[in-house]
Parts: structure tokens; sequence; C-alpha cells
């Protein structure tokens, strides 16, 4: 049966994400800036004073200012819209910190904001750091520093669930710590030691007047007061939708095991989850930025509207069926009956998984390489199980190490056969040079090998390799068992099956290598046309496209920076 039109605050609700996302990175941007000049007192006031004057050219022009304020009045207006439209106060803990910081800032931001900026608009007070230091020096050097430390840990909170789910952000996760770390420790160095030496060395006068502060301080109050009313309402309406929901018509969620929860229509299928205890994988803290708490609609789909635009990205990316929905997008307001699909208990259990973006499969551009021992059946037929098996381990250990030499990753072992993956890291170009330069190597490694166990050999050995690029799938299979991190990573999708149809033909052409030419454009190479040819892939209409060469084969590089050697 077809599902209900798609509702209009489901489509409301993507946007507000982005405007969410997009106006605290706007207000991070700001908060940065402004600690790096604090960081300039670490050389002297003179420093400080010289990048105020660039910060304020940006940010006190007619433009910045009025993205800035916008960006705050956006941001705050969505967390406490987002905070409102909560059916259940279950938050994990980084979701708790977040939000409890995000209420905290305005208590010392708003001195900070009024005495600085709110005086320069007023009365015309310059509020050079001579100034300001004068003022924050010593009596209120907990407050700013404080200050400083809730709007950049809650920024970096932000930041890294919004980046932890992105390919390439695991492996620079140390890195960006430390630098997150390092930044309001020397903010901090920066302002506190400047505003130490201007007390020493110079007879700075208190430069707030009496009628500055009588402003000041009343208007400070009001607009604490007035924010902390907004988040009084807020909870106020939390708690009427509560009482609200008691008192409507409950309808029946059925979990499996036959586990039935009674619910007034209101919450997500995810806040329905956490409100009864039932463990529901979740990721992206609701937000529809991955699919691990999609679930199976067993019965009542025909009530649901049909999924937003948002939800409708992230299923067609996971190519998910038509009983296939995000429980954080799905409102029910009729009985489901429904089945998770991603175990909770492997999303919270499983060590190192949290900010690990392979655990729950990322989509990327990659190359893949298929390598296969041609004849090895031939070879076997006639050894002993002992010789057998040393031979096949000489020339694994040695196709994976020049595949790691080369910058791959080896996904995994079929049999005399091995499929790697580059790109992984350092992006599509490098890993298609890569991956061309590993098919050269494992060329010559066989080379060695038929020198060191001709006498051993009734034939030389000799393999067939396909190479192909393109969007793959990359994700620990099997980590939501327990194993974790020690899944190893393995791409999944199209780029795969033809790389490995690639191989094949090998057989076909007579040659050692098909390449396809998608990885020469991508690679920025050009080779000899004469080994040109097409060859069909089932499921493509189109053939493809492809070389058939005999590594080491000499390639040019139409590119201008230096490329990794082709021949």
């Amino acid at each position: 049966m077809a599902q209900k039109k798609t509702s209009a605050s489901a489509d409301g609700q993507g946007i507000r994400q982005r405007l969410r996302l997009g106006s605290g990175l706007v207000l991070l941007t700001f908060a940065f800036s402004h600690l790096l000049n604090h960081m300039l007192g670490i050389w002297s006031i003179e420093a400080m004073e010289a990048g105020r004057r660039i910060f304020l050219a940006v940010w006190r022009s007619p433009p910045g200012e009025i993205l800035l304020l916008s960006a705050l009045l956006v941001h705050v207006a969505l967390a406490l819209w987002k905070t409102a439209r909560r059916r259940s106060l279950r938050l994990s803990a980084w979701q708790w910190a977040q939000l409890l910081l995000g209420l905290a800032i305005p208590f010392l931001l708003l001195p900070h904001a009024i005495g600085t900026g709110g005086l320069q608009e007023r009365f015309g007070y310059d509020d050079t750091y001579r100034n300001v230091l004068t003022v924050l020096w010593p009596g209120l050097i907990f407050n700013q520093t404080v200050l400083m430390l809730l709007v950049w840990l809650h920024g970096m909170i932000g930041l890294h669930f919004w980046l932890r789910l992105k390919a390439g952000y695991a492996p620079f996760k140390p890195f960006l710590f430390a630098f997150a770390l390092l930044v309001p420790v020397l903010a901090s160095w920066g302002w506190i030691d400047a505003g130490r030496r201007l007390s020493l060395t110079e007879n700075t006068p208190f430069p707030l007047t009496p009628e500055m502060t009588a402003w000041s301080d009343p208007l400070v109050a009001m607009l604490r007061s007035g924010f902390y009313a907004l988040v009084a309402l807020v909870l106020v309406v939390i708690v009427l939708r509560a009482l609200v929901r008691r008192s409507r018509q409950t309808i029946e969620i059925t979990y499996p095991g036959d586990r039935v929860v009674k619910v007034a229509p209101g919450p997500t299928l995810l806040e329905i989850s956490k409100m009864n205890g039932i463990p529901h994988a979740d990721v992206c803290g609701g937000r529809a930025r991955c699919s691990t708490c999609r679930t199976r609609i067993l019965d009542g789909l025909d009530t649901l509207p049909a999924p937003s635009a948002t939800e409708a990205k992230v299923l067609a990316r996971i190519s998910a069926g038509e009983d296939i929905r995000l429980a954080c997008q799905v409102r029910p307001e009729a009985p489901l009956k429904v089945q998770p699909l991603v175990p909770a208990s492997g999303a919270v259990r499983v060590s190192g998984s949290d900010g690990d973006a392979y655990h729950w499969g990322v989509e990327q551009p990659a190359a893949i390489l298929f390598i296969d021992l041609r004849n090895f059946t031939g070879l076997a037929e006639t050894r002993l199980s002992y010789d057998v098996v040393f031979l096949l381990n000489r020339y694994l250990g040695e196709t994976a190490h020049a595949i790691e030499a080369c910058g791959g990753y080896v996904d995994k072992f079929i049999g005399d056969g091995v499929m790697a993956i580059f790109g992984m890291k350092d992006g599509l170009q490098a890993g298609c040079r890569n991956a061309l330069a590993a098919t050269n190597a494992i060329a010559e490694t066989m080379e060695r090998l038929n020198v060191e166990l001709g006498p051993q050999l009734s034939a030389p050995l000799r393999v067939g390799m396909g190479l192909h690029a393109g969007p793959v799938i990359l994700g620990r299979i099997g980590a939501v068992s327990g194993n974790g991190a020690s899944a190893r990573i393995t791409a999944l999708g199209d780029v795969v099956n033809i790389a490995s149809r690639l191989e094949t033909a090998t057989k076909e052409l007579g040659h050692s290598l098909v390449v396809s030419n998608a990885v020469l454009e991508a690679a920025g190479y050009t080779c000899d046309l004469a080994g040109r040819t097409e060859i069909a892939v089932r499921g493509r209409r189109e053939p493809l496209d492809v070389f058939a060469l005999d590594p080491p084969a000499r390639l040019v590089d139409t590119l201008s920076q230096p490329a990794v050697p082709s021949a």
C-alpha cells in the first residue's frame, strides 16, 4: 500500500539542521579568530592590537556584523526550538554536555559582549586590548577563562560529531584533538600574560565611566533574564507536551520479541525507543546524517508519510527498500510493528567504534585491484601439501608487501587471489597512481619469485590483475559482532565487481593487466592506444573502455605535479 504524502515538517527539519550547522560554523569561526588574536599577547600588546584591527575589519564591517548577529540568533533560536520539540530528555552524555554548555555560555558571554561591542555602539567606547585588559585583570580572570573554555568546548563537541562519520576524519583525529586542546591554552596564556604585564608596566586608567556601567549592568541583567525565561518556557513546553500526550489516545508500537509499548502520537520512533529503554542504534544523534537507526516497518507502513527529502537521500545511499525507514525521522500516528536493523548493543559495546567512520560504513572514491595467480591448480596437483602452502604463502606475502609498499590496503586473500584498496586516505588521484605503481611492483615480484623458485616450478608463476576506480562503500564487516576496530575494512559496490571482471578479462585478452580508462584518467596518465579495447560488463548497458597491458608499462604523465614512477 502506498505511503502518505511527505510531511512539510520533515523537510523543514532538514533545512533547520543545515541552518543550525551553518550558523554554528560561523560562530566557531568567529570564536577561533578571536582566540587567535588573544594568542598574540604572548608576544606583546602591540601584536594583539595589530591582530585586532584585522579582526574588526572582518567582524565589525556591515556584512560581518550582519552575518555574525544572524548566525547567533539563528543558532540560539534553533537550539531552543529543537529542545522544546523533544519528547524525551533521555540524551547521551555528549548531547547533555553540549546542551548544558550552550545554556551556560550566555551567562558569561552577555557581560563581555555588552561591555565591548555594546559600549562601543552606544558610547563610542574604544574597546582596545589595553582598555579591555584593564577591566578584566585581575578580578574577572576566572570568568573570562571559563567563558573561552565553554565556547570552545561547545564548538568542538559539535564539530566532532559532525565530522566523525566523514571519510578521512579518523586518521587525523589525534592531531585535531591536540590542536583543539592547544588553542584555548595558548589563547589563555596570551591574554592573561598580557594583562599581567600591562598592570605592572603601565598605569592605564579604568576606562569605564559610571554612565557606561549604569547603562550596561541593567541591560546585561535584562538580557540574562530574558534568555533564561526562554529556557524556562522551553521546559514548560516540554512538560505540557508530556501532560497532553498522557491525556491523548495512545498507539501501540510492537518491537521484536512481541514487546509492545503504548505511547501518544508525537515523538519519533527513535525517541519512543529511548523513552521506553529499548536499545536502538543512533550514531549521529537523530540528525539523519547516518543510517544506523534504520528500521524495517513490518506492519503499518501505509500509515506513515513518505520520506522527506533528507531521509530519502540517506535511504537512497544505502539502497533501502520501501519498508525501510529512519527511526529518527518517523513520527508514528498509528500502530506499528517494527524491527531495528542495526544492533544497538554492537554500537555501544564495540571498543573504539565511536569515532571510527568505517565501523558504520562510508562512501568514497577508491581504486580496487584484483590479483589472481594463473594455473595454480596445475602447479599444486603434483606437489605435497607442505610445498603448496609454502609456495602460496611466498606469493601472497610478497604480493601483499608490494601492495602495502605502494600505499595500498590488503582487503582480503581469496584462495590464490588478492583484493586491495588504494586511495582510502590520500584521495582518488593518488590512489590510482599508487595502484598502477603496485601493478609494476607485483610484476617485478613475480620475476624475482620465478628466479628464486625456478628449479621447483614446472612453469613460471603468472598473475592476472584487474584495476578499476570509482565510488565504493568501505566498512568494517563483522564489527557489530563485537570485534570492533579489529574487523578489517572491506570494499563493496559495483566498482569492486567490475575490477573482478577486469581481472578475469586478462585471460581473454592475453595480458597480465586490464585497467579501466577511468583509472588512467583519474591518475592523469595516458598510454599506448594499441592496448585499448572495450569489454562487456554484466549489468551495464554500455561496454567498458579498458586497456590491456603487461606491467611494467610505459605511462605518460599528463599532470604537472610529480607522479609515482610508472615504469
